[in-house]
């Protein structure tokens, strides 16, 4: 039985852990059993003898990573316990089937955010409000500095970027995985619909959307094999790992760019290489972070994945928050 003085979930060797259930959370080497909150590589580790999490993410993972995952799914909502301590998923918004982890036990409640965001977007599901008592958050951009614009700016100035250059093959940069979806969805709002091609990794992902609900429309597969001018006035999705030397090596007369939330620093975005950066991300920015925390109720908080200090200190002096240290 867990002790008055014992926290339900401690930060062990750089995961969480939930000693009582014995399951980790995104842990980052094998271990018996796992809870995924969602598909991104990072959060995911091979090797584990049983993962569970979402269904979308179980499918997802399944087409990365193969049939032969063990791996359990539930709705979003559904309650499991393991060894007493009753689990659900609810969504985060991050990326499709993404979620956040609820633990509750005896008269107590944990609340784990996963990576998440609360902008509208229409390939996954919209963030949750979850009530809890103890909250573990990411905090990727837990800096004042980070304010996200709307996403629909962000795609119509993708579009005018595009379309100022008519003579140039247009090359941005994004991840295969949640990123690419949610810009194909709007930037294929703008008038820019016969003129998107993405990457075989990212048409991959695409496919994989549609199957579970999520259509992604008026894009094409890129074909290597096709000369570049061919693709004048148009724009390509490609992944960070094609980076910008590839492209300057293999392509003429074209531009490049970076979506990312980094992009809102203007030293990283002149030192990127990049032609332009557009600042965008799958993740909350300050302002947000700060809306998770005050609408879950929670009163004891612990941030991990990112910069915390800032946050730590406005919770702590401003809103008399309990900042947690789960490393104990």
């Amino acid at each position: 039985m867990k002790t008055q003085k014992e926290y339900l979930i401690k930060y062990k060797q750089g995961s969480l852990y939930c000693k009582y259930a014995d399951i980790w959370i995104d842990p980052n080497k094998p271990v018996k059993r796992a809870l995924i909150t969602h598909a991104h590589f990072d959060h995911f580790t091979f090797g584990c003898e049983e993962y569970i999490s979402t269904h979308e993410t179980s499918m997802i993972l399944k087409e990365r990573m193969g049939d032969k995952l063990n791996i359990k799914s539930y709705d979003y909502g559904e309650v499991f316990k393991i060894n007493g301590i009753a689990i659900s998923f609810h969504p985060s918004g991050h990326i499709l089937g993404s979620s956040q982890i609820k633990f509750n036990f005896a008269d107590e409640k944990w609340l784990v955010t996963g990576d998440f965001k609360l902008q509208e977007d229409y390939t996954c599901h919209n963030f949750e409000i979850v009530k809890t008592d103890y909250l573990i958050s990411e905090c990727t951009f837990g800096l004042p500095i980070f304010n996200w614009d709307e996403t629909k700016k962000i795609a119509l100035d993708i579009s005018k970027w595009i379309k100022d250059s008519p003579e140039k093959t247009s090359i941005l940069f994004c991840y295969s995985l949640g990123k690419a979806q949610r810009l194909l969805n709007e930037i294929s709002k703008t008038n820019l619909e016969n003129k998107i091609y993405c990457h075989s990794s990212i048409h991959k992902m695409n496919i994989c959307y549609g199957i579970l609900g999520k259509e992604i429309l008026n894009t094409k597969k890129l074909d290597h094999k096709k000369n570049i001018d061919n693709y004048k006035g148009s724009l390509i999705l490609l992944p960070p790992s094609l980076n910008k030397n590839f492209c300057q090596k293999n392509f003429k007369n074209i531009q490049t760019a970076f979506a990312s939330g980094w992009m809102s620093i203007r030293a990283l975005r002149k030192r990127s290489g990049y032609d332009k950066g557009f600042t965008i991300s799958d993740h909350a920015d300050w302002n947000g972070i700060l809306n998770v925390v005050e609408n879950s109720d929670a009163k004891n908080i612990f941030f991990h994945h990112g910069n915390n200090e800032a946050l730590n200190r406005y919770l702590t002096e401003k809103k008399s928050i309990n900042i947690l240290n789960l490393e104990k």
